[in-house]
């Protein structure tokens, strides 16, 4: 009778031992099954994670101010050119994945009446334009402090487009696609009252409505110019100021944001920006962004190293306990043993009966791991990771796909996980048939007596 059957036959014979030993096995595969997906997931999250949330720096230009023989004195306001622009993306070697400029002024319209604020009048009826070169990337809609209810966003290649809140729209029964002339204006103070300081108009543009916005945050303040208002906001493409006199073309006042992909090159990244000598550090402020990558991927450094010990304890504990049981039971079966050594079977034929059992168990207790975890791995992976997909970061250019199962078996890695299990088998049914393997056939069957 060969091993195989001889194997069968014990199997069935010894039900309850075969059925416990079937138990362990499909315990510490379910257990190893699961840390080594979470040990896989984490790393294949890190590395979804870092394409998705991105990171950004900004520089932004800021005025000087001095004291002197008592005195404030207000420097000249610094700006960035496009030129600068250039060369941060030159310097970045090819990381800077977009970016965004920032300008500012105001406009008034015969067609728009302005949400009326603080000493409002006819000649301080205006609006702030902020004019951005990609009106999604900006801080508020990024942040989700204002949201696109109507059209599109503002891209690089518009011209005279601009973006208005719902109540503005509202208050003038505007709608996307509707088309204003927009003038330049500009807000000032005199004797209390605030003003235009520009009365002579000279300088206007035809606007398309290409959006509306619904903004949401702190109430304006009751001091509040009419301009300083959120809901007479607008913004506008980056031609729009440039044509109403209000900004001179490729030079920027306001602060220019670059987005990255990989929040780890964003620190060697700083260092080469800061490196370039055409921009005066002592006048512009270069700051960074990770969206919090930090703070996520610390939570999936701990729950990777918690992976890699619960592998490691699992591992040494069911060696061992694998080792016991095996003992146990090889020892109990020296009379069997002794039985087929007198009936001219080898040593190897014997151990190799032992381990055929054990790896058949194995094979089962496995599958059945396997099966159950392709059923949970869905449930699992939305409870450990599915605040990932809620993060926010750049989320115009994120190219990552949405809604992934990180802990999805792999085929691979589980047959290497299988093939581990299987020699760790072999390994204990040497160890726990040392006996057989030490003594000799007379001395085993002296000791069945």
């Amino acid at each position: 009778m060969g091993i195989c059957k001889r194997a069968v036959l014990y199997l069935v014979r010894k039900k309850g031992k075969a059925a416990l030993l079937f138990l362990i096995f499909f315990f510490v595969s379910a257990f190893l099954l699961i840390c080594f997906s979470i040990l896989s997931g984490t790393e294949q999250a890190a590395r979804e994670l870092r394409t998705n949330i991105g990171a950004a720096f900004y520089i932004r230009p800021y005025t000087q101010m001095t004291m002197e023989g008592g005195s404030l004195s207000v420097g000249t306001t610094p700006v960035i050119t496009q030129q600068s622009i250039v060369e941060v993306i030159a310097a970045t070697q090819g990381q800077v994945k977009a970016y965004n400029t920032e300008h500012y002024g105001y406009a008034k319209s015969e067609q728009l009446h302005f949400i009326p604020g603080a000493g409002d009048n006819e000649a301080s009826n205006m609006g702030k334009v902020t004019a951005v070169r990609d009106s999604e990337l900006t801080d508020v809609f990024l942040n989700e402090e204002y949201t696109l209810l109507a059209g599109r966003h503002i891209q690089p290649e518009d011209e005279n487009k601009i973006l208005i809140s719902a109540e503005l729209a509202t208050e003038n029964n505007l709608e996307v696609g509707d088309v204003l002339t927009l003038t330049h204006a500009d807000l000032g103070q005199q004797d209390g009252k605030y003003i235009d300081t520009l009365p002579e108009k000279t300088a206007f543009a035809e606007v398309e409505i290409i959006g509306i916005f619904q903004y949401e945050g702190a109430a304006d303040s009751a001091d509040s110019p009419t301009a300083g208002k959120a809901a007479n906001h607008i913004y506008s493409d980056s031609h729009l100021l440039v044509n109403l006199q209000e900004q001179q073309d490729g030079i920027f006042e306001g602060e220019i944001a670059f987005y990255i992909a990989d929040p780890l090159e964003l620190d060697f990244l700083l260092e080469c920006v800061e490196a370039i000598s055409s921009i005066d550090w002592d006048n512009h402020i270069l700051r960074e962004n990770d969206f919090q990558y930090e703070q996520i991927a610390g939570q999936l450094q701990n729950l990777q190293e918690l992976a890699v010990a619960l592998i490691v304890i699992s591992s040494v504990l069911s060696i061992v306990i694998l080792m016991l049981i095996l003992m146990m039971r090889i020892r109990g079966r020296i009379h069997e043993a002794g039985i087929f050594l007198s009936v001219g079977k080898s040593k190897a034929q014997i151990i190799g009966q032992f381990t055929l059992e054990a790896w058949v168990l194995l094979f089962a207790g496995f599958l059945l791991a396997l099966l159950m975890w392709l059923l949970c791995s869905n449930t699992a992976n939305e409870l450990l990771f599915g605040t990932l997909a809620q993060k926010r970061g750049t989320a115009a250019l994120q190219t990552g796909g949405g809604g992934l199962n990180y802990l999805q078996p792999d085929l691979f890695r589980f047959i290497l996980l299988f093939t581990a299990e299987a020699g760790a088998v072999l390994l204990t049914v040497l160890v726990a048939s040392g006996a057989i393997l030490r003594l000799k056939p007379k001395e085993i069957l002296s000791r069945m007596s």
